[in-house]
């Protein structure tokens, strides 16, 4: 029996058959980040400026006078990397030697959560902590706008 040999069109026909092309479709394209919060903090809305001086640990306060709390997905995650480009403006690399250095400076990056589900429950446990998820896994978390606008905007942020 001789191995089978696709060229890559074949290839492409036996995926989209398959229904495994969503990667090539506008109905593929990635899902807005949504910046959350715990359900009963106050806070709205955060600006682009805000949002990224609280996942750079650099000192910022709550309207109340509290601290952020910026808490991260794992370092793997695709919606971190996303969320890193989008709203630091760093690849992965550049964020990784931003956080070596200021480590050196003695300041701490900001804690990851190893899952979904553990990362909203510290949201709703922890004040001031505030993060991002994929928009279908908020649930009962607050959703913050950014720049005055929602993660159902068009123009939004990190759609």
């Amino acid at each position: 029996m001789e191995p089978l040999i696709l060229e890559r069109r074949q290839m492409l026909r036996l995926l989209a058959g398959l229904g495994l092309t969503a990667w090539a479709s506008p109905a593929g394209a990635a899902e807005p980040i949504a910046v959350v919060m715990g359900s009963q903090s106050g806070h709205r809305a955060l600006t682009s400026d805000r949002l990224r001086r609280i996942f750079l640990a650099q000192p910022t306060d709550t309207d109340d006078g509290r601290r952020f709390v910026p808490v991260n997905l794992s370092p793997s995650s695709n919606v971190r990397e996303r969320f890193d480009r989008g709203v630091l403006n760093m690849s992965p690399e550049e964020t990784a030697r931003y956080w070596i250095d200021q480590r050196l400076r003695g300041n701490k990056p900001p804690k990851s959560a190893s899952s979904v589900d553990l990362l909203r429950r510290v949201l709703q446990e922890l004040p001031g902590a505030v993060s991002y998820l994929p928009l279908s896994s908020v649930g009962s978390l607050r959703v913050l706008s950014i720049d005055g606008r929602a993660p159902s905007d068009t123009a939004y942020p990190l759609r």
